[in-house]
């Protein structure tokens, strides 16, 4: 009985130490980050989003936008854009906007 209670221990023992040996082996060194490229990318797709409108925006200014499809892995891009205007009625008409003042 004790034989078998120390080849029990000696398993027990091998495998603790493996795991430590195999942890001790693990490279803690971090992988290098390139600094702001995910705050560069969501800048640059910002600015791609407004493509054939730049420099064309108001600040504090509401608009009603037409999205259609883009293309190489973007989804959507402004196809059309109507200032609001105070004291105009707006209405879809077909795929377009209709005016009207009442």
């Amino acid at each position: 009985m004790p034989l078998r209670l120390l080849v029990a221990l000696v398993i027990v023992g091998v495998g603790v130490g493996a795991f430590f040996i195999g942890r001790g082996s693990v490279d803690r060194t971090p992988a290098p980050v390139a600094r702001g490229s995910f705050a560069d990318g969501y800048r640059s797709g910002r600015e791609a989003a407004f493509a054939g409108f730049d420099g064309g925006w108001g600040f504090d200014t509401p608009y009603i936008v037409t999205l259609r499809r883009a293309g190489s892995g973007i989804t959507y891009r402004f196809a059309r854009r109507w200032t609001m205007e105070p004291g105009v009625d707006y209405r879809l008409c077909g795929h377009t906007v209709c005016t009207r003042r009442p």
